[in-house]
């Protein structure tokens, strides 16, 4: 346990990922850095969902989120949840996650498989890289993906991030990305922020 404990403290000292076999600690707000409420509006940018505290605080975030992921890493706080596992690069649902999580940088990061945090944990700067350009375009099936959570996964290739459509088409993108990606250029751009409001029941 002693081991255990001054583990975790180094690598929450030294920048690693701070991670929990319990249950995970409560979202911050990106704006206020306090308690974010559940059933609050959500904002999806970069394949990250981000709730708040109060309402307004979601226009304040629009118009900056790198800035506010950066004042909260600084500040030791997560107050998003990628939408993917990180590693298989597809959907992850948090509360059927099996492979636990670890928070890094501000985001949190759920994994579907035991064995999948480890892996992390050893490079998680590579794994949790958010490119500065994307396309919500399945540059496979050449049709639009409506958001990242209506996407069935990403491939990165080049500094760009696409998303795709469907299951299946991540394979033949890992083959051959080259052959895929010129279907996709006009729809390359940077990360949009789009704020919804709760589903009934969240």
């Amino acid at each position: 346990m002693l081991l255990t404990t001054l583990f975790a403290t180094a690598a929450i000292s030294f920048g690693g990922p701070q991670t929990s076999a319990t249950a995970p600690t409560p979202l911050a707000c990106p704006i206020t850095l306090e308690a974010a409420v559940k059933g609050s509006k959500v904002t999806d940018w970069s394949g990250i969902r981000f709730s708040y505290c109060c309402p307004g605080c979601d226009s304040q975030f629009e118009k900056n989120p790198q800035a506010a992921l950066d004042k909260a890493a600084k500040a030791g706080k997560t107050i998003g949840v990628f939408l993917f596992d990180p590693i298989t690069q597809m959907p992850v649902d948090a509360k059927k996650a099996k492979g636990g999580f670890s928070d890094y940088k501000g985001v949190r990061f759920f994994f579907d498989k035991a064995g999948e945090k480890a892996k992390f944990d050893t490079a998680p700067a590579k794994f949790a890289a958010m490119p500065k350009k994307e396309a919500l375009y399945c540059p496979v099936s050449k049709e639009k993906v409506e958001s990242y959570a209506k996407s069935s996964g990403y491939g990165d290739f080049e500094g760009v991030r696409y998303y795709f459509c469907c299951g299946g088409c991540e394979k033949p993108f890992a083959a051959e990305p080259g052959k895929f990606v010129p279907a996709a250029k006009e729809f390359v751009k940077s990360p949009t922020a789009t704020t919804t409001a709760p589903k009934e029941g969240n």
